[in-house]
């Protein structure tokens, strides 16, 4: 039986995105981790799945479309309605050209960001510990974070202000004269507030209180800026000039002090007309889009050229694999011959049987050296590498094999 293969065709990608179902919607279409583990219904499946405020995206390798249909119908059925539906289904090549085009920040809501390269990284890394993913969307995600990181050293995409909260926060400082005087409220203590405050105090805002539901986190994060906490007050919340909230709450709030509330949750929570929300920042994107199109067009190219390489480093990954699994049967059957020596030695009642044992064992692994590395280095070089690779190591594996298949293998 034929040693299975990584193939560029296997490779799926289901799509929502800030594009498609819009950033209120978007966050409808999370997938929780007890859902990822269930949507895994077999070891042949890998599942990798890349959430963030822009995008819900699950990266799947399959074997066949019965599989894809099995995940479709599970994922609808975790969420108790058709949401599959909404979805962009990409196959092959597509997969990697759009999330190298993601690594590389050219799908972002904010055009050339940074962050989404680590938030890639962190994906892999937890479905690896989750056992969701094997060596083919290994390879897939490793080769994304490298296109993202060339993009960036060969282009100018990420010049500027590039981030989400980044425009956040540019967005708040080109609405006032003078910044330095406000109050500024931040609602939230997470990874998003976080960032915000450390952003507020880089533009030399000083006057900053987090705000938060559990009091301990955010004297935690507030402590690292020089900032006040307080427990989420909402009443307190709108003494402030400009609040940013990032939090999920269950229900709408109206907060009327405020000049300015930019709302990042999702969805977003606060109403009113003082309030910007992400879609607001989204045309912002959309002008950054623009003035950047000229280095859009070169990363582009670059991830062309990156998606043919992932292409080639597929091949070149399953001829080592097979190459490998060809030297293991030779080790397998040089231990046995040398087991099989030992044994006729020691019959005949030869002394220092170790000392014969490392001299048999280091000739025997010389000699196969010598004689498969110029094999090897051929069979490299050689068009149909794969079949007859597979071929080798059924011989070495059966013992024989047919006359159809050695006439295949010599075609």
């Amino acid at each position: 039986m034929a040693i299975r293969q990584i193939k560029l065709d296997n490779y799926y990608a289901l799509i929502y995105t800030y594009k498609t179902v819009g950033l209120d919607k978007l966050y409808e279409h999370y997938i929780r981790d007890e859902e990822l583990k269930a949507l895994k219904s077999s070891d042949d499946i890998e599942i990798c799945v890349l959430q963030t405020c822009n995008r819900v995206e699950a990266y799947l390798y399959l074997h066949n479309l019965e599989d894809l249909k099995n995940f479709l119908e599970r994922l609808d059925s975790f969420h108790k309605e058709k949401i599959t539906k909404d979805a962009i289904i990409l196959q092959g090549r597509d997969v990697a050209k759009h999330l190298f085009e993601v690594a590389s920040g050219i799908d972002s809501l904010a055009i050339g960001e940074y962050e989404i390269l680590r938030q890639i990284k962190e994906t892999s890394e937890k479905c690896k510990k989750l056992k969701l993913i094997d060596d083919a969307l290994d390879l897939l995600f490793t080769s994304a974070v490298k296109t993202g990181r060339r993009v960036r050293s060969e282009t100018n995409i990420s010049k500027g202000k590039t981030g989400v909260y980044s425009l956040a926060v540019d967005f708040v400082t080109r609405q006032f004269k003078d910044i330095k005087n406000l109050k500024v409220a931040i609602v939230g203590a997470g990874e998003i507030g976080s960032k915000l405050a450390h952003m507020l105090r880089d533009a030399g805002i000083t006057n900053v209180t987090i705000f938060n539901r559990t009091l301990s986190r955010a004297y935690d994060v507030a402590s690292k800026f020089g900032y006040k906490a307080m427990e989420l007050d909402f009443d307190e919340v709108s003494k402030f000039d400009v609040v940013f909230v990032a939090i999920y709450y269950p229900q709408k709030v109206k907060l009327n002090g405020p000049k300015l509330v930019v709302d990042l949750s999702l969805p977003a929570i606060v109403e009113g007309n003082n309030v910007v929300t992400l879609e607001t920042l989204k045309s912002l994107s959309a002008q950054i889009m623009e003035r950047k199109m000229g280095e859009i067009e070169k990363a582009k190219k670059i991830i062309e050229a990156e998606v043919d390489k992932f292409n080639r480093e597929i091949e070149t990954y399953n001829l080592n694999r097979l190459i490998s699994i060809f030297m293991s049967k030779i080790e397998e059957i040089r231990r046995e011959e040398i087991k099989e020596a030992i044994n006729v030695l020691a019959k005949k009642g030869h002394p220092e049987m170790d000392e014969i044992l490392e001299i048999i064992d280091k000739m025997s692994s010389s000699l196969l050296k010598k004689v498969f590395s110029p094999v090897l280095e051929d069979i490299r070089k050689t068009p149909n590498r794969m079949d007859y690779l597979n071929y080798l190591i059924e011989v070495l594996g059966n013992g024989n094999v047919s006359d159809s298949k050695t006439e295949k293998t010599k075609n």
